[in-house]
């Protein structure tokens, strides 16, 4: 007997349609394929990403360095518009002034009070060789050779006082029982009243500038129309030199001139991206304008110990080279009064000889 087998019909979909009994192999392999695609895309900017970390950790250093680099131009070119525009307000009546804007980014000012301190004497007049010493804060010897000495006026920041001298001899001794201040003028007169002799003393103050370099803190000094600089870790250098100079005259004669500079600060001093700096003078000062002879001076820069010796072989350096050949006789320049180290001051030598000295303050206020 035949049997009679039911065909089997696919069953029929909720919507009519007929549903497929076996699996969709094709629908599979495009997931795969879509997964494995994202996955490289992964691996691909995981690989990217790792090696612009191994470039920025390479390139850092000279990145740095650039950054170092741009923050010390920088400060450089602020410093040098700094310092022109203390020139031209110094030069300037009382009271005159400039406001001006300064992009301190990194860096920050500071104020060097006192930070460095000249003592200037010469005779000016007459055939007398006078010296003046500072024994003390109140008080100062005079010798006179020729023991022409009269009288003394003394201008202890701008206040006047005059002693008489009644004693005989060739040294004397005045005691002001006040403490001497920022500028010190003795002027040694004769009988008629003329200056024979001056000293002057003054404690200047200037401005540092502190740079924040990836390598540490740059700082730049800017002391007395100077400039001084010190990198990270390394000594003080002193880049530019205040501007004594020596030279002869078309008609002979021989000169030494020298402006100082004196920048007080009166308030706190600004900072930020966009900091305005003002600068107010409170009028030159005319030191020396004649002739004179003897000239003597001596400068301590409290700024670092090794500021000093820098100065000392700058303005000896010449004379130095004259004593190696063993003539000295025909050498005209500056020379160490005593000790060689220049510790007892710098003298121009001849010493006798006659010169035209030219030697000026110029004096701001910053805030």
């Amino acid at each position: 007997m035949r049997s009679h087998m039911k065909p089997i019909h696919p069953p029929i979909a909720m919507d009519g349609g007929i549903v497929n009994a076996h699996p969709r192999r094709g629908a599979v392999t495009e997931d795969e394929n879509g997964v494995s695609e994202i996955i490289g895309v992964v691996m691909l900017l995981a690989m990217v990403v790792s090696i612009l970390a191994i470039v920025m950790v390479a390139l850092k250093p000279y990145v740095d360095d650039f950054d170092d680099n741009k923050n010390w131009s920088s400060a450089r070119v602020l410093s040098e518009q700094i310092q022109s525009r203390i020139d031209v307000v110094g030069s300037a009546p009382n009271g005159s002034g400039v406001a001006f804007t300064l992009p301190l980014v990194t860096s920050t000012l500071r104020s060097l009070d006192m930070v460095e301190t000249w003592t200037i004497q010469a005779d000016l007049f007459g055939l007398d060789r006078v010296e003046v010493n500072i024994v003390n804060a109140t008080a100062f010897e005079i010798s006179s050779q020729n023991e022409t000495i009269s009288s003394v006026e003394v201008s202890n920041d701008g206040i006047l006082r005059t002693y008489n001298v009644t004693s005989i001899g060739s040294a004397h001794s005045f005691d002001g029982e006040q403490n001497f201040g920022r500028e010190l003028i003795i002027d040694v007169k004769n009988a008629d009243g003329k200056s024979i002799h001056r000293l002057v003393r003054l404690q200047l103050s200037g401005l540092q500038m502190n740079t924040d370099l990836n390598i540490g803190v740059h700082n730049t000094a800017i002391i007395n129309h100077g400039r001084m600089s010190r990198m990270p870790n390394n000594a003080w250098n002193i880049e530019k030199f205040p501007p004594l100079n020596v030279e002869e005259t078309f008609s002979g004669q021989r000169r030494v001139t020298l402006m100082l500079s004196d920048v007080q600060t009166t308030a706190s001093l600004p900072s930020g991206k966009s900091s305005t700096l003002e600068i107010i003078s409170r009028g030159p000062l005319t030191l020396f304008d004649d002739e004179a002879r003897n000239l003597r001076f001596s400068v301590d820069n409290q700024l670092h110990s090794n500021i000093n010796p820098q100065f000392t072989e700058l303005w000896t350096g010449d004379h130095l080279v004259h004593q190696a050949t063993g003539d000295t006789s025909a050498y005209f320049g500056f020379a160490p009064w005593g000790r060689s180290s220049g510790a007892d001051g710098i003298g121009l030598f001849p010493r006798d000889e006659a010169i035209l000295l030219e030697i000026g303050l110029l004096r701001v206020e910053v805030s």
